[in-house]
């Protein structure tokens, strides 16, 4: 397969289920009140979904360190084939939740392992540009998939939106299952005590840090998300057409520059650009309910793209390093569901500030979640700095990549999935 197989086979695979279930869970809401969901019925799903990828990511991760990454990326696969035929084949609401449930469970299984893989196929001098290649394959599906499944919708209805998660998750489980390395890309030993990085026991340092800013973009990106298409549609009083493109332009413009920003990550201080970005974007959360006309508010779209994907890489690079620490998978899981635990505080703060002190306290709650977690991060940083300095390393790094075979990624050279 040579040695760009692996990365290009986790690149599709990774396009090919953000594909499918970006396709399915832009219209999953409006499926759910077809059928004659209301209220908590409505809810509940999304609270599922998340509350199981909280729980879940630290244990499977943890696990994939101890029995290895390409049987939990299968079994992921499997798990996500299963609920796309579910989708397809089920019209009733309590089992659409309980599947929703089960999809949050391969999720908590793929996304950090996957992810687990790349890291630990990369070489350190060149893990922004990779990881960052590698994040092409979930924003580009991201954006596509609504457009995809609008499309399919429209001509086909909701059978046709499911058949087409179905071939995607199907086509994605059988290319892994053929062209995954056994050998290669395999996990080393957890460094921490049952394999779950222990969140109050962590010394200072980037990682306490790295978890603190992605709680607060996490919250950030769901407050703007959740709020932003109510104030396009009442303050701006946008078309669906104009409220799309300025929805979507942040993402695109994220897509467009995740390879170069990448390569800068390899070249520039990592730590620098996480707070650049990071500030960048929280101020720029201020001005949103400034924003008066469509022109306005798309220039502000895409500014926060664009200084989103500042961050992205360089704290892609900066989490791997992390996992060299105490086992990647572990590593991964444990950031996975502290992210996902910003994306349910958000939309929770922001409904109660909208009730309460209207729509502009929202943007001005995301900026300041922003900033603190910013804030953060730095103090952490500086605290993990001085704590070196004043005491030599309690542990050695743990290497990840136990085994290698002519398959492995570890130096490999620079390449572009999307060739």
């Amino acid at each position: 397969m040579g040695d760009r197989a692996p990365l290009k086979t986790l690149f599709l695979v990774n396009f090919a289920v953000t594909l499918g279930f970006g396709i399915a869970d832009a219209f999953f809401p409006t499926y759910l009140f077809g059928l004659g969901a209301r209220g908590i019925m409505l809810g509940l799903p999304l609270v599922l979904y998340s509350l199981s990828k909280i729980i879940f990511s630290p244990v499977l991760g943890a696990c994939a360190d101890r029995v290895g990454y390409r049987r939990i990326v299968l079994a992921s696969l499997f798990l996500y084939l299963a609920v796309s035929v579910g989708y397809l084949c089920t019209r009733d609401v309590l089992q659409l939740i309980l599947l929703r449930l089960v999809q949050g469970v391969s999720c908590a299984m793929f996304r950090p392992v996957i992810l687990s893989m790349v890291g630990s196929a990369t070489g350190k001098e060149e893990r922004g540009r990779v990881m960052a290649t590698f994040d092409i394959s979930f924003y580009a599906p991201l954006g596509l998939g609504p457009l995809i499944g609008g499309a399919l919708k429209d001509t086909w209805g909701y059978p046709g939106i499911f058949a087409a998660v179905t071939l995607l998750s199907l086509a994605a489980f059988l290319f892994a299952l053929r062209r995954l390395p056994h050998a290669a890309l395999r996990a080393g030993r957890s460094a921490v005590p049952g394999g779950v990085v222990p969140l109050l026991g962590l010394q200072r340092g980037s990682y306490r840090g790295l978890l603190a800013f992605i709680f607060g973009r996490a919250c950030g990106i769901s407050l703007s998300g959740s709020f932003l298409p109510i104030l396009l549609s009442s303050k701006l009083g946008l078309s669906g057409l104009r409220s799309g493109l300025v929805l979507a332009s942040g993402t695109a413009a994220m897509t467009l520059l995740l390879r170069p920003m990448g390569i800068l990550s390899d070249r520039a201080p990592r730590p620098l650009l996480v707070l650049l970005g990071g500030g960048a974007v929280s101020l720029l959360y201020l001005l949103i309910p400034a924003a008066t006309s469509f022109g306005s508010m798309l220039v502000l779209a895409v500014a926060i793209g664009v200084f989103s994907v500042v961050s992205q890489p360089a704290s892609s690079a900066l989490l791997v390093e992390e996992g060299t620490r105490y086992g990647m998978g572990a590593t991964v899981g444990t950031f996975n569901a502290v992210l996902n635990a910003g994306f349910v505080a958000g939309p929770l703060l922001g409904a109660l500030l909208q009730g309460t002190l209207g729509l502009t306290a929202v943007f001005h709650a995301a900026a300041a979640v922003g900033l603190a977690a910013v804030a953060l991060f730095a103090a952490e940083l500086w605290g993990g700095v001085q704590l070196s300095a004043a005491a030599p390393p309690e542990h050695e790094e743990v290497a990840v990549v136990t085994t290698r075979a002519s398959v492995s990624c570890e130096s490999a050279p620079p390449f572009s999935h999307a060739a």
